[in-house]
C-alpha cells in the first residue's frame, strides 16, 4: 500500500497537538490578504521593496518575519539570486504554518532544478508547474508528514533524494548535516573566540587589516563552512554570492585553520571538537 494510503495509528498527545495547529497553504493565505484592501497593499508594498535588499539582508528577515507570506515571497527572491536554503540560516521554525513555508522552501528549490521523478508516485504533481494545484498538493504531504511526527528521512525517501540533493536544502539534511550544523549553536563562543584570537595576533596582521575586520570575515568564513558540510570549494563559491567577497578553496582552508587555532585556544571548553577543513 503507499504511504499516503497507510492505515493511521490512533494520535498521540504530541499528534493531537499538531492537529489543532492549523496549516493553510499560499494560495488561501492570500485569498484572505486579498479581501483586506489595506493588509492586501502594505503586502505588495513590503514585497515589493525585497528586490532592493542585499541578500544579507534578505537572509537576515528569514529568522525574524512574522509573516508566512512576506516568508515565501523573502524565499523566493532568493531563489531568483540562486542561494540555495541551507544558506538561508537561520531557518523560521516558529509554529505550524512557517515550518510549512520553510519546508516548501525546500521543495520549490529542488523540484524546480532537479527533474527527476518521486520514489512515491502520488508525489509526481510536486514536480509540476507551480500554481494553486502544486501548493495544495505540497500542504498535502508536509501534513501528512508533519502530524504523524515524520522526521526528514521521510521527505527525503518519498523525493528520492540523494545525499548531495540534500546539501543544498534547509530542513531535509541527514543526520550528519544535521550535526555538523548544531556546531552553528555555538556562534557566539565562537565569536569571542575568534575576535580574541585575532587581537592577540594583531601585531602578524596585514596593516590594511584591522583585528575586528579580520575576526569578522572568519567568523563568516566558519559559518558559511559549517552551512556547505565543511566544503571548502562550496564555501569558496556560497561566500562570493552572499557576501560579494571572491575567495579561493585555499584562502578559505586557511582561514578555517585560523579558526581552529582560536577555537583551541580561545573556546570556552577545551574538549569541544571543532572539525578541520577537508583537503
Amino acid at each position: 500500500m503507499h504511504a499516503l494510503l497507510t492505515p493511521l495509528p490512533e494520535a498521540s498527545d504530541s499528534e493531537a497537538e499538531r492537529a489543532r495547529e492549523g496549516i493553510d497553504s499560499l494560495p488561501v493565505l492570500r485569498a484572505a490578504r486579498e479581501a483586506n484592501t489595506a493588509s492586501w497593499r502594505a503586502f505588495q508594498e513590503s514585497t515589493e521593496a525585497l528586490a532592493a535588499y542585499s541578500t544579507t539582508a534578505l537572509i537576515a528577515r528569514i529568522e525574524t518575519t512574522a509573516d508566512p507570506l512576506v516568508l515565501w515571497e523573502i524565499h523566493q527572491e532568493l531563489d531568483r539570486r540562486d542561494i540555495p536554503p541551507a544558506f538561508r540560516y537561520p531557518k523560521n521554525q516558529d509554529n505550524g504554518q512557517m515550518r510549512f513555508v520553510t519546508w516548501l522552501a525546500d521543495l520549490h528549490w529542488h523540484t524546480r532544478r532537479v527533474p527527476h521523478g518521486p520514489r512515491f508516485r502520488a508525489w509526481r504533481r510536486l514536480f509540476g508547474p507551480v500554481g494553486e494545484s502544486w501548493h495544495e498538493s505540497a500542504k498535502n504531504v508536509f501534513e501528512y508528514g508533519w502530524r504523524r511526527n515524520q522526521n526528514a528521512s521521510y521527505y527525503a525517501k518519498g523525493l528520492a533524494l540523494t545525499d548531495d540533493h540534500r546539501l543544498d536544502l534547509m530542513t531535509i539534511k541527514t543526520s550528519k548535516q544535521i550535526a555538523r550544523q548544531r556546531q552553528l549553536k555555538q556562534s557566539e563562543d565562537m565569536r569571542r573566540a575568534i575576535s580574541s584570537h585575532a587581537i592577540a595576533n594583531a601585531a602578524r596582521l596585514s596593516k590594511e587589516r584591522r583585528p575586528e575586520q579580520t575576526a569578522r570575515d572568519r567568523y563568516l568564513i566558519w559559518k558559511t563552512y559549517m552551512l556547505a558540510d565543511q566544503s571548502p570549494t562550496i564555501t569558496a563559491r556560497m561566500f562570493k554570492a552572499i557576501y560579494g567577497e571572491s575567495m579561493t578553496r585555499q584562502k578559505v582552508q586557511k582561514q578555517i585553520a585560523a579558526v581552529t587555532q582560536a577555537w583551541d585556544k580561545f573556546g570556552p571548553e577545551k574538549d569541544q571538537e571543532l572539525p578541520t577543513p577537508e583537503c
